[in-house]
């Protein structure tokens, strides 16, 4: 039997039991539209108040995990994102996919002389740049933010319009032709601003995929800089790994 060690500290009870029962929904233990247990066995499962444990599975409900009615008992309703069509990936793999679910919200623009200081600190820098604030929906659902630092020459040389229709790493794939570019990014996991968290209507305790990604021109300046935040419930990311199973 797993022993379940809920401790008085600077996280509060609640949320230690919430990332629990957060991790039997994404881990399919308990699956879309299952009853989860009631609050009394909650309770005894966890020894905690009841109060702990309501609160826990509110704020499941808040993160759109759980669904509780007057009369019924609470449900999973989040669901395994079909990575067939929804527009959620970081890898490049997704740059010519604009299906009529997916939309864009542009927050604000801002030119700088230069980079900010960078996660993912490869080329060199080459301002001026162009900071483009957004926010990438589907089916009118924000499921990711972000802020993207476009090289000026190479943002002058965007469609009219082009970044409040279509992904900007496409857009800078596509001006910058035909010249060379390469391009590398970095995967973490953590917890969102308050801004990020009223961006992605999502809770202050609901997890979050961040990706640095830088592109590269041939000389090694950079043409693209950019910080993405995708809710956790919408992200996921495939890969190839046969080179790893080779000499």
């Amino acid at each position: 039997m797993t022993t379940h060690n809920l401790k008085q500290g600077s996280v509060t009870l609640y949320a230690q039991l919430a990332t629990i029962l957060r991790d039997r929904v994404y881990t399919g233990t308990w699956p879309a539209g299952s009853p989860i247990p009631t609050l009394d066995e909650l309770t005894r499962e966890f020894e905690v108040a009841r109060v702990t444990a309501r609160q826990a599975v509110q704020l499941l409900c808040q993160e759109g995990l759980l669904s509780s009615q007057r009369g019924k008992r609470t449900q999973v309703i989040w669901e395994p994102p079909d990575i067939s069509h929804r527009p959620i990936f970081s890898s490049t793999g997704s740059l010519d996919e604009s299906p009529a679910t997916y939309s864009v919200d542009v927050l604000d623009y801002e030119e700088f002389d230069h980079l900010p200081l960078r996660r993912l600190a490869e080329g060199t820098d080459a301002g001026p740049y162009v900071r483009i604030r957004k926010r990438d929906l589907y089916k009118g659902m924000p499921y990711a933010c972000s802020e993207n630092y476009v090289r000026l020459d190479l943002y002058r040389r965007f469609p009219p319009g082009g970044e409040t229709v279509s992904k900007i790493i496409r857009l800078v794939r596509d001006a910058a032709r035909p010249r060379q570019t390469t391009g590398s990014e970095l995967i973490r996991v953590s917890m969102p601003t308050e801004t990020e968290a009223m961006q992605l209507q999502c809770a202050l305790g609901a997890p979050v995929a961040r990706i640095s990604r830088v592109l590269l021109d041939e000389d090694g300046s950079v043409l693209l800089h950019g910080e993405y935040t995708y809710c956790a419930r919408d992200f996921a990311l495939t890969r190839d790994i046969t080179s790893l199973l080779h000499d």
